[in-house]
This record gives C-alpha cells, structure tokens and sequence, in this order.
C-alpha cells in the first residue's frame, strides 16, 4: 500500500461503522492521519461508528433540521498540511474551514457526493460547486461522477474512493455455492425512505412466499416495532426474520448465502455494493433518488421493479423468484476490483499525496 507524505486531517460530520476497514487501511499507509467527527449527523440516525481509538470526536450543533456546525480541533484543522471535509453545503464548518485555508494558500480536499440527492439538476448543485472551487480538488464516490467533474472544472484533479465496505480478501472468498436460495434479503436502516414496508407488503403477496421463501430483515430504525407490527397482521411471523444489525461478516456472508436477491423499495446506496460483492442481485425501484452506487447497475446485477409501490414489488419478485441465479461470481469480482475498501483507502491515500492513478 502506498504511504501518504503528508500529515493530514479528516474533519468530518460522521464516519459510519461501514468504514471500519478503509480507514484502518489509510491509518496503516499514513498513521499520522488526525480523524475528526462528531458522535450522529444531522439526521441522527446516521452515526460513527469506527473503533473511538481512531478518531477525535468533536461536538456538533444541528440549526433548525438544516445545517450544523462543529467545534473542536479546529486549529489542528486548519494547520494541516491536507485538509479533507464534508462536499455537503449544510455543514457550515467546512465552508468555513475552506475560505479561510483558501485565503493561508493551504492545500483543501472535499469528499462526497457531487450531486445532491435530488440530482444533478438541483437549484443546490451550485452549492456543491462553490465549495469544489473553494478547494484544491474533490474525492467523489463514484466513478461516473469523476469523469463529470472533471468535465465541470477542468482545472481541479478529482479522485475516486468508491463507498464500500468490506476487503479485497474477505469478498474474494465470500462466494458460497452450496446452499439453498430460498430468501429475500434487506439490509439498511427501517426508515421511511427506505420504503421497507411496501417490501413486506409485497413479499406476502408474491409467488415467492407462497412456496416458501423466506424474508431476511438486517437493520434497525424508528420503524422497527410498525414493521414489526405489520409482519404479524399479514401473518408472516413464521416467513420473516429480524435480525437487527449484523457487523460480523461470517454471520452477514451466511445471510446473504441463502438469498435468490436482496431488495432496496426506496433509494439504492451501498447495499447494491454489499450484495453484488456477495455476488447477489439486487431488485432496485426505478425513480427514486439512487445513490451514486447505482452506477453499479451496468454490472446487469440490478433487477428492476417499475415504481417503488406494492404492486410493482409483487412483479418484480415474482421475475427474480421465477429466475433464480444467485451465486453470480462475475458481479462478486466486479466488486472485488473496484470498490472494495482497499480501493477506497487507495482512492484517499492518492489524494492526500496528490498523485494522479
């Protein structure tokens, strides 16, 4: 792995427990990296979640639903050799982090999405661009975004950590060919958004149940006891598990390994990653605003559900079901080369030392 020349710091909303390994990987090749966040995001359902020895927490105080603000640590921020914040136009702190080092001529990076989650044609796009121009250069999430903005700004180098989640090593033995494929499987937060009871819904109503698939529920959120509550009323108790959150990998591969497909009602994000490194597919709804990970359907590891409503759902698992595939190795070794958390630390430690791939 290639080592950063010089020190720098992370000064983020949050660092999720899903980048655990990336950043145990960039702490390894450049161990005096300094990572800061604070203990939720705004939406507070998003946490941090990496081992408390790697990071700093600084506090973080929300305005009114629509922006924060963080203290602490701010002149180890600003005397960094490299910065890195937040390419999110709500956090208040990193606009200000990049004017000042803008004016002190020191070196800024912003990481995240370059579009906002309405799209590209978004009135907040400019928003997003302000700050890239404030910075020395961008870490985007996605391959397709990349060729975009440098498109946009051809005058500023632009990197990609592609999200993920797990290494090269594990998901290149997490293939299992010898089990029954008889389930559906969710794995992200119950929450509104994710639209993971039109899912419930729909799996009661489809060919799948009725010949015995099983449905796998991985995650948490405000919506766990209404789901809960759902399951029981459509009389599935004996069809649907919840698992809460799994963080052991074995435990998440044995998941997977019993799955036909994995579902996302609502917006795709970094499960498509996930379950195409299991070398599962993934029914996605068509007009919801995907993360950028959707670009991963050009792996044709995608299956199409027309809207993100019941009946939709009923057809769209009723075609998975009908042609079962699972295990897909190509989709697994896809994953395995480009976004898998060595190629994220890659993709991070080549914009610190401002090499170009």
């Amino acid at each position: 792995m290639r080592r950063a020349s010089t020190k720098a710091v992370f000064y983020l909303a949050v660092l999720p427990a899903y980048r655990q390994r990336c950043m145990s990987i960039l702490l390894d090749a450049a161990p005096e990296t300094v990572l800061m966040c604070s203990a939720a995001h705004l939406d507070r359902s998003v946490r941090t979640g990496i081992e408390s020895r790697q990071y700093r927490q600084i506090p973080m105080v929300r305005l009114f639903g629509r922006a924060f603000v963080q203290y602490g640590g701010l002149m180890t921020a600003m005397s960094a050799r490299v910065l890195v914040v937040d390419l999110n136009p709500r956090s208040l702190t990193a606009w200000i982090l990049l004017a000042i080092r803008r004016v002190l001529r020191r070196r800024s990076l912003v990481w995240g999405h370059l579009f906002p989650q309405a799209g590209s044609d978004s009135s907040t796009r400019m928003l997003r661009l302000a700050m890239r121009r404030l910075s020395n250069g961008t870490i985007s999430y996605s391959y397709a975004n990349k060729r975009q903005a440098e498109l946009e700004m051809p005058d500023r180098p632009v990197w990609v950590a592609p999200n993920a989640i797990y290494t090269r090593s594990e998901l290149s033995h997490a293939l299992a060919t010898d089990t029954e494929r008889g389930a559906l499987v969710y794995v992200g937060r119950f929450e509104h958004a994710k639209k993971v009871e039109v899912l419930i819904q729909a799996f009661s109503k489809s060919r799948a149940a009725a010949e015995g698939a099983m449905l796998h529920l991985v995650g948490d959120g405000s919506q766990r006891e209404e789901l809960s509550q759902l399951v029981s009323s459509l009389g599935l108790l004996s069809s649907v598990t919840f698992y809460g959150w799994i963080q052991d990998f074995e435990v998440l591969e044995g998941v997977y390994s019993t799955a036909f497909a994995s579902t996302s009602p609502g917006f795709a994000g970094l499960g498509l990653t996930q379950s195409l490194g299991f070398g599962v597919p993934m029914i996605v709804s068509k007009g919801e605003p995907h993360s950028p990970e959707i670009e991963l359907s050009e792996t044709g590891g995608v299956l199409w559900a027309d809207e993100s409503t019941v009946e939709a759902w009923v057809e769209a698992i009723n075609r998975a079901w009908a042609s079962r595939t699972a295990p897909r190795p190509e989709l697994r070794d896809f994953v395995v080369e480009r976004y898998s958390a060595d190629a994220m630390a890659e993709g991070l430690l080549l914009a610190l030392a401002d090499e170009s791939y």
